[in-house]
C-alpha cells in the first residue's frame, strides 16, 4: 500500500496555506511519483481520500499555548487530536470531528501521521509568516525522509 500526502488549507489565506506549500515542495521533489491531494476543507472528501490508506496529513492550526511555526506531530489514530487545536478551523468540520465521523462510518486510514503547524495570520491574500514557511520546509524534509525510510521512496509499495 502506498503512502498519500494530504494537505488541508487554503493557499490564499496566510498561514492556512502551509499544507499546500508542503505538498507543492514534495511534488517538486518527487513529481508524479508522489500521491498527493490538496483539500481546501471538504471533510467528507477527506474521509474518501484517506479511507484504508497510509496518510501524511499537513494542516495549519491555532493553539493558544503554542508559537507560530511550532510543529505538532501526532499519530491521528492513537493520539487524541486536541479540540483546542481544531477550534479555529476554516473547514466545515474540524479534523477531530472528521476523525470521529470516520470512525463511526468505517472510513479511517490505516495510518495517519498528522503534522499540525501552528500559524498566526490567516488573512485572505497574505502569504505565510516566516516561522511557518521555515516549518513547512522542515516538515517536507521530514516526510520525504520518512517515505524513503519506510518505502524506499514515494513511488514504492510500503512495508506492512
Amino acid at each position: 500500500m502506498r503512502w498519500m500526502v494530504i494537505s488541508l488549507g487554503d493557499r490564499f489565506r496566510g498561514d492556512d496555506g502551509v499544507g499546500p506549500l508542503v505538498l507543492d515542495e514534495l511534488r517538486r521533489r518527487y513529481g508524479e511519483h508522489l500521491e498527493g491531494v490538496e483539500n481546501r476543507g471538504d471533510m467528507t472528501q477527506l474521509l474518501e481520500d484517506w479511507r484504508d490508506r497510509q496518510v501524511f496529513l499537513v494542516d495549519a492550526v491555532v493553539a493558544q499555548d503554542k508559537s507560530a511555526g511550532e510543529i505538532l506531530r501526532l499519530d491521528g489514530l492513537t493520539e487524541s487530536v486536541m479540540q483546542s487545536v481544531c477550534t479555529t478551523s476554516s473547514h466545515g468540520l474540524n479534523l477531530a470531528e472528521a476523525l470521529e465521523l470516520g470512525h463511526a462510518v468505517g472510513a479511517l486510514p490505516e495510518r495517519l501521521n498528522i503534522y499540525a503547524i501552528c500559524g498566526e495570520n490567516f488573512a485572505t491574500g497574505d502569504g505565510l509568516s516566516p516561522q511557518v514557511a521555515a516549518s513547512a520546509r522542515r516538515v517536507a524534509k521530514e516526510i520525504g525522509e520518512h517515505l524513503h525510510a519506510q518505502t524506499g521512496g514515494p513511488f514504492c509499495t510500503s512495508n506492512p
